[in-house]
Parts: structure tokens; C-alpha cells; sequence
């Protein structure tokens, strides 16, 4: 296969007494427990510098203290302390060491109070939390205490604040967990239900706020915090029947911009540990919480706790440090989701993917097979829909999924170990591969590419026992096609069924299909050559120019989205639309990028995700506007539109009725049932009217590409795998290009060269790659 090898790179390890198979760490490669404490201890040295300076003016450029330093926020600081601290050659510390600024104890009328100040009330706090009738917190109480505290005045100069009421509130509700629970409020009275916490995530923001810019605030909420982290870890305080509104007390914790802070990172474990050991139904709720943030708060909590992920990965590496801090930003994946409010999003996790589940996957199709269910890689899933309704509804995710991928993971992860701890793990052990979220697009395509290389030795050792026991069996170690020009498609079809055949063995029932896995080795009959990469690309470009070409019949073409979909009318047999499928995926396993004009829809339904009104604008963006306007329309709709829950047709000459629902010819299109016309007819184009087209390709596609390997990705992943890049960067090509017969980046046709295809449209050079094979 043309995909590159993953290198070898450093892998999590796990704590003394962990059981071997969750870290499969290899010792070599990596980092000592003296190394990685040491870095530890530089990135919160130079965190420290670079946010609280070393106290005397230096010329130090990395430390705060130094004459026209830029004032970095905690997330920036820790960020470069980080680059810093992985250097080679350590840049400079400061002689005189930082330290955390002391904090001043506030001042009291009462002398004894100004002398205890803050140490009293912590202790006072775990007391009081056990009293169950403690206000709880708003932010108006709290900002009322704030405003008294910094307004005194003595001898008619402004007084130091006086924070101790407000410390003292902090102590009492942070350390109580039914108090914290019933906080922020978003009316007067508290109501939690499992689509809606019911807080004011604003005041709850605007509270950490004031808090973050009080040294004396911070320090006893941060201690309040650890406290009560501690307290929820003891399993005896764990409720699975908790009511409801005591998950609140996590999305208000989940606030707090310490937590960028390393030093506050073991407090920060602690949350994320007794969130992860929620009840999945608990784990249910707070992601339908999640996913009422705004995308600027989903932002900001991502960032934090990614912050979290890569401190631990370059600190420490600790299983269980990793696990918890992924969990949770699981559970914001799963709330940046495209969401239908009105349903309660309940959270499925598949079963475990052990040894045996690539042994028994046959059986189990047959199986299945033997019941009349549907093959899994088959028809469309049945409970796939076309949501149309927007009251409520958000059809996009609120942030690029993107920013889950975790950079410092995807650079040092070794693939293969997380592989093989997903492939052997039980349930309960960790792998990045069950968080697939975190891997980007192309960590996701070498684990696809391992997955296939692992399913192929399987299939190896099968035909070794086989060579045994029946005797000598050629194989190849490559899928080699001999094609003719004039014929290409059908010579196509007819040579991958004759390898399908080769590769049968007589006591199974269906095809292995193995033999997809193979690298491609492409040649055309008649013609001298040798297939470097060259003669296989220009194959699937001549196999998608013909089977796409509109006067094909397969396909339609719309010139205003220049989009390509199923043809509902083709007489194209099942094969040729099997063949399409089978090319695109071994497109994927030979790293050839194609030229497909499927829209993003297509890539959805092989991934089963429900269709949207955006799908129908790209796919028949003429119809899309026509729902909309009747969606909008203020008048009587039976008698403007004269229409019934029926579509006439003409194919061939032929005019046919397609009735929508039972009885659809006869049921009239009304304001009333006008949502649910356009969902049935949305239906209709783009799964019912496509069937027997789309199985198909999905079946082809499915026989290279199936396995759950395929489920790491998203579909705008997988259609980047496919059709690449939109951005063509030529600058970055430029710079990459080396040059042979005489000529170099400076003569004078190089430089006019590159300067013309600088202004070419996309479509441009995507025609001047294709002519050239780049």
C-alpha cells in the first residue's frame, strides 16, 4: 500500500499495579520518570515567570517582570511555557525564583477575625456544609458583598477591601454540595430538567471573573473546590439515584479558569474523575446541558481542558490522567453534535472490540443473513430521517470538530500500540481509538491502513492453514487488474469478480474480502509499463470521468451546485454502481485522491447520519427553495398549492405516481401537514427514490473500507480522505518542487510559471494537478 508508515512514537503508560494491556507502552522511545519530572517541574517554573515575573526588573524576554514584556493570559503563558520548557537548549530562568504571590489577609472590624481571616473560615466551611439550610449563591447576593467590600471608607480615604463576607460565602457554598447544586439560578425559582440545567451560565462566568481578579477570593475557592472534589471521590457520597438537580454543581466547577493553571491540575483530575464515573444516564444529561452552550463558552472549555490533555501527555502520560480528562471532553463532543432538543439524547457505547469480534464477524453476518435482517453494510439504516422542522433544532455542530483533535497526542501517539490496546482491550481499558475525536483525519487514515494490514494477516495465516491442509494455492501479494481501454468498465467488473472468486474458499458461503486490502497494481492491455503510481492514477481518473459522465446514465449533473447524484432513473446495472463504490474505496487504501463531485450527503449517509434541509439545497437546490417558501408561506395553502402527499414522474416516456405515505394521493397538502410533505418528499429524493442505486455503492464500498475502523471518522473526514484538500496550496508546492535539465527556481520560465498558476481559480489547478499527476 502507498500510505505511508507510521513512525514509532511514545505511548501513555500507566500507574504501579495498572494491568499491562491498557498502556502497552514500549519502553523504548520513551521518556524516564526522572525526565518527566524534571519537564514538569521547568513548565510550571516558566509558567510562573511568565506570569508572575521574578519580582525585580530584568532583561529577561521570557519573564513578566521584564521592561515591555507582553502580558500573556494563563492560557497563552502555559502554552509557551511549554515550548520552552521542550527545548533542546533551556532558555533562560530568572536567579531569583518565582514564586506564587502571597495573599494578603483581608481586613476585618474585628481584631481577632483580621488575625485567623481566611485559615477560620476554611475550617468553619466543613461544619457549615453539613447544615442543609445554606442559601444558595447568586450572583447579584455575590456582587452585592463584593461592592461593600471594596466601598469603605475611614478618615475620608478609601478603606482596604474587605473580602471576608465574601470569603466566607465562597467557603460555605463551594463546600456544600446541595448548596453549589442550587447556584446561579437562570429565574427565581431553581428548575432542572433533562434538557435544560436551569443555571445562568452567565452569572456564573461573571462570578469567576470578579473571583480571578481577587488574590484572596481565588485562594479559598480553589481550596473549597479541592475540598469538595475529595469528598465527592468517596464512593459512599456517590448516588446513583442523585436527583437531578445535583449534577448541576459539574457545569458550574467545569467554569472555573483556574483550571488552566497547571498547579490546579490535580484538582482539576479530581473533577474530571468523579464526572467520568458518572452513571451514563447522569453522563446523558449533562451532555443535553452541553449542548445549550454558546459556541464561544464550548470554545473555551475545550480549550481548557485540551490545555489539561497535553500538560498530562508531555508531564506524565498517566493512563488514568488521560482517561478522565478525555472523558469529559467526550462528553463535549457528543454535545457540539448537530441537535434535536426535543428528544432526550441518550448515549449508546458499542460493545467492546475484542480478539474475537473480527473472528466472529462472519458468523455473525451469516447469522444475521439466516434471520432476514439487513446487512450491516447494506441498505440505509432504517431509522436514518430527513430532519426538516428548525424550531429548536440546531442541524450544525456549534464549534469545527476540529478543535477536539489534540495536536501533542496526534504528533507523539503511537498508532500501532493504540491500535493493538483497542483491538485486544476489554471495555474498561483506555485507547485514544475509542475517542476517536481526538485523532484527526490523518492519524485516522494510518489506523485504517493498520487495521487493514492486520485483517490481511489474519487472512495470511487462514491461507497458510489452507496451503497445508488442501495444498498449493497462488495468491498474490497484490490486486492486479489488466484492463483494456476501449472496455474499460466492463473489464473492471469482470476482473474483480475473477479475483473475488480466486480468493473464495469452497466451505464458505460469501466472498472474503481480503483480497481488497492488497496494493493495487494497475495494467493496460497491449501498452509497456510498469505501475509506479502513474498508471494507477490515471485509471481511476478514466473509470470516475466515465461512470460520472452524465450521458453514462449514472449520475446526474446540476450546473448550479455542479454537484453529481444518483441518476433514480438509470437502467445501469447493480454492478457498475458496486464498481464505483469498490473504486472509491480502493482510492483510500491506495492513497489516490479523486476528482468526485458527490455532495457532502453522500458521505453522511455511508456514515448513517440523518439528512438535513442544507443536504437537499446541495443536492436539488431548486426544490430545497421551493420547500422553503411553502414552509413560509402566510396564506391557505390546500387551495394555493393544489397538491396531495403524491409525486408524478416521467421516465422513459412514461408518467408514474410515487404516493408518499398510504393513501398520499388522496390526502390533501394543508397548513397543518405541510412539515411533514416536505420531510416525506425530502425522503423520497434522497434515500427512497435512490435505493436499489445507493446499496449498491454502499455494498462496494462497504467490501473494501467496512470494518470498525471506518466508524473513527466523521464524514467531512472521509470525504478529505477521498477528494482531498479544496485548498490546492502552490506556494507550499513551490517550495517543495526540485528541478532537473538545466533549470532551477530562478530561470526566468520557472518564475513566470509559478507566477500564472498563483492566479488560477481553484478549478483551474485542480485541472493542471490532474493533467500533470500531482
Amino acid at each position: 500500500m502507498s500510505s505511508k508508515e507510521p513512525k514509532e512514537k511514545e505511548t501513555i503508560t500507566s500507574k504501579p499495579g495498572a494491568e499491562a494491556k491498557s498502556t502497552a507502552a514500549s519502553s523504548s522511545g520513551g521518556m524516564s520518570n526522572d525526565k518527566k519530572r524534571e519537564l514538569k517541574r521547568l513548565v510550571l517554573r516558566y509558567f510562573q515567570q511568565l506570569t508572575q515575573g521574578c519580582g525585580r526588573e530584568c532583561e529577561n524576554p521570557d519573564c513578566a517582570s521584564s521592561p515591555g514584556f507582553r502580558k500573556l493570559n494563563k492560557k497563552e503563558a502555559l502554552k509557551r511555557a511549554m515550548v520552552l520548557a521542550s527545548k533542546k537548549i533551556k532558555p533562560e530562568l530568572c536567579e531569583c525564583e518565582s514564586k506564587p504571590a502571597k495573599v494578603e489577609k483581608p481586613n476585618t472590624n474585628s481584631g481577632k477575625e483580621k488575625e485567623n481571616g481566611a485559615e477560620n473560615c476554611s475550617k468553619r466551611e466543613v461544619a457549615v456544609a453539613k447544615d442543609p439550610v445554606i442559601e444558595p449563591l447568586t450572583f447579584a447576593t455575590f456582587q452585592k458583598l463584593i461592592d461593600e467590600a471594596e466601598s469603605g471608607v475611614e478618615g475620608g480615604e478609601k478603606k482596604e477591601p474587605d473580602y471576608t463576607k465574601a470569603i466566607r460565602m465562597i467557603g460555605k457554598i463551594f463546600a456544600d454540595d446541595t448548596a453549589l447544586s442550587c447556584s446561579f439560578p437562570s429565574g427565581k425559582e431553581l428548575k432542572a430538567t433533562e434538557q435544560d440545567s436551569g443555571i445562568e451560565m452567565k452569572n456564573v462566568t461573571a462570578f469567576f471573573t470578579v473571583v480571578e481578579r481577587v488574590a484572596a477570593l481565588q485562594e479559598v475557592l480553589n481550596a473549597a473546590i479541592g475540598r469538595l472534589c475529595q469528598q465527592l471521590l468517596d464512593p459512599m457520597k456517590t448516588k446513583p439515584n442523585a436527583p437531578l438537580y445535583t449534577l448541576r454543581k459539574y457545569l458550574i466547577l467545569l467554569e472555573n479558569p483556574s483550571f488552566l493553571d497547571p498547579e490546579f491540575h490535580p484538582v482539576f483530575r479530581k473533577l474530571c474523575e468523579i464526572i467520568t464515573k458518572l452513571p451514563e444516564a447522569q453522563k446523558d444529561i449533562l451532555v443535553n446541558w452541553m449542548s445549550k452552550y454558546t459556541a464561544k463558552r464550548m470554545e473555551e472549555l475545550i480549550g481548557r481542558i485540551q490545555q489539561y490533555i497535553t500538560v498530562r501527555w508531555y508531564t506524565g502520560r498517566q493512563v488514568d490522567d488521560l482517561q478522565y480528562g478525555t472523558t469529559v471532553l467526550g462528553l463535549l463532543y457528543r454535545a457540539n453534535e448537530p441537535w434535536r432538543p426535543h428528544e432526550v439524547h441518550h448515549y449508546v457505547e458499542e460493545k467492546s472490540r475484542g480478539g474475537m469480534l473480527f473472528a466472529l464477524r462472519r458468523m455473525a453476518h451469516r447469522d444475521a443473513k439466516q434471520q432476514g435482517s439487513k446487512s450491516a453494510e447494506g441498505d440505509v439504516k432504517a431509522n436514518m430521517k430527513v430532519i426538516i422542522s428548525s424550531k429548536g433544532d440546531r442541524h450544525t455542530p456549534l464549534v469545527d470538530p476540529s478543535m477536539f483533535n489534540n495536536d501533542a497526542v496526534n504528533a507523539e501517539l503511537s498508532l500501532k500500540a493504540d491500535y493493538k490496546r483497542w483491538y485486544e482491550g476489554s471495555k474498561s481499558s483506555f485507547c485514544f481509538c475509542k475517542n476517536p475525536f481526538i485523532l484527526d483525519a490523518s492519524s485516522k487514515r494510518d489506523i485504517l491502513h493498520i487495521d487493514a494490514r492486520h485483517q490481511m494477516s489474519e487472512h495470511f495465516r487462514q491461507a497458510m492453514f489452507a496451503r497445508l491442509t488442501f495444498g498449493p494455492i497462488g495468491s498474490s501479494p497484490y490486486l492486479i487488474l489488466v484492463v483494456r481501454r476501449d472496455n474499460l468498465i466492463r473489464d473492471a467488473i469482470i476482473q474483480l469478480q475473477n479475483a473475488k472468486l480466486e480468493n473464495m474458499r469452497e466451505d464458505e458461503e460469501e466472498e472474503n474480502n481480503m483480497y481488497f486490502k492488497k496494493p493495487l497494481k494497475i495494467k493496460f492491455k497491449g501498452e509497456e509499463g510498469v505501475d509506479e503510481g502513474g498508471v494507477k492514477k490515471e485509471f481511476f481518473q478514466l473509470v470516475v470521468a466515465q461512470l460520472f459522465n452524465p450521458k453514462y446514465g449514472m449520475f446526474t449533473y446540476d450546473k448550479e451546485s455542479h454537484i453529481c447524484w444518483f441518476n433514480k432513473n438509470s437502467v445501469s446495472s447493480d454492478e457498475e454502481f458496486e464498481l464505483i463504490g469498490i473504486v472509491l474505496g480502493l482510492a483510500i487504501y491506495n492513497g489516490v485522491i479523486l476528482d468526485l463531485r458527490f455532495p457532502m450527503y453522500v458521505y453522511k449517509k455511508l456514515m448513517g447520519y440523518d439528512a438535513t434541509m442544507k443536504d437537499l439545497k446541495e443536492v436539488d437546490p431548486e426544490i430545497a427553495k421551493g420547500f422553503e417558501k411553502l414552509l413560509r408561506f402566510n396564506g391557505d395553502v390546500e387551495n394555493t398549492y393544489c397538491r396531495t402527499f403524491s409525486v408524478e414522474e416521467e421516465a422513459f416516456g412514461v408518467t408514474k405516481t410515487v404516493e408518499l405515505k398510504k393513501d398520499g394521493a388522496k390526502t390533501p397538502l394543508t397548513n397543518e401537514n405541510r412539515e411533514e410533505y416536505v420531510e416525506l418528499y425530502s425522503k423520497y429524493l434522497l434515500m427512497d427514490s435512490i435505493k436499489r442505486q445507493f446499496t449498491a455503492f454502499k455494498r462496494g464500498f462497504m467490501k473494501v473500507c467496512g470494518g470498525p475502523a471506518l466508524k473513527l471518522f466523521r464524514p467531512e473526514e472521509l470525504h478529505r480522505l477521498i477528494c482531498g484538500s479544496e485548498h490546492l496550496d502552490f506556494e507550499a508546492l513551490e517550495k517543495k518542487t526540485q528541478y532537473d535539465g538545466g533549470y532551477t527556481k530562478d530561470t526566468p520560465v520557472i518564475k513566470n510559471l509559478w507566477k500564472v498558476l498563483s492566479r488560477f481559480s481553484l478549478e483551474q489547478k485542480k485541472e493542471v494537478s490532474h493533467v500533470l499527476h500531482w
